[in-house]
């Protein structure tokens, strides 16, 4: 058993890169459900094709990017395992991602306003983008404290949690920052964090507006 335990924790080490790659696995999913033979032609289905194609090149095996970012994550992992860390590599990893879902949340906001023949493309689409902006935001608000201790500020944490310390404080507030704006146990204390809860929000707004907007537009529609 107590070998067991060890090779679990051994294996767990390079637990920051294996929580990234979720939002790689649902970017994947999300360029790949993206159908867009069932959007009527027009100039945002052309704004599609090239937010899609964009996305191909990132998450398409064979393509010369995502090998690249394939070999890097397996790179980092590797270096995790031995004990060695690379923050520089994994924030290179985390910057990657962000630049897919930042185009991925372009491509919600087109979907949103096209003439769609199949509405289930929405929904599906939107269902897959919503566990990759959890994660991000997740990493982001994390790195943020991370940061403040590497500075060797470890005592003025850019958010601060009424609970005990605990990665899963960032998951719980990521997940909340869509269910409303300012959740009570946690509290922003540096410009940088507001305005990474703001640009949060934002995202949160956008999404639902636009969904309901979307929603009603189907409804009087049909």
């Amino acid at each position: 058993m107590a070998d067991i335990n060890s090779l679990i924790k051994h294996l767990a080490r390079p637990r920051e890169v294996y929580f990234l790659m979720v939002a790689y696995l649902f970017s994947l999913g999300f360029d790949r459900e993206l159908s867009l033979a069932k959007i009527e032609d027009g100039l945002i289905k052309q704004l599609l094709i090239a937010a899609n194609t964009f996305l191909a090149n990132l998450t398409s095996l064979g393509h010369p990017l995502n090998s690249l970012f394939l070999l890097a994550t397996v790179y980092l992992v590797i270096r995790g395992l031995t004990g060695r860390s690379d923050r520089l590599g994994k924030d290179i990893l985390a910057i990657f991602l962000s630049v897919c879902w930042i185009v991925e949340l372009m491509s919600i906001n087109l979907l949103l306003l096209a003439p769609i023949k199949d509405p289930k493309v929405l929904l599906l689409e939107l269902l897959l983008f919503l566990p990759i902006i959890t994660v991000s935001f997740t990493w982001w608000y994390w790195r943020l404290n991370y940061r403040s201790s590497i500075d060797g500020n470890p005592e003025v944490e850019q958010i601060t949690f009424k609970a005990p310390s605990s990665i899963l404080n960032y998951f719980y507030l990521s997940v909340d920052a869509l269910l409303k704006y300012q959740p009570s146990y946690a509290s922003f204390n540096t410009k940088r964090a507001k305005l990474l809860h703001l640009f949060h929000a934002i995202i949160k707004i956008n999404l639902l507006g636009l969904t309901l907007g979307r929603a009603v537009s189907l409804a009087t529609s049909s």
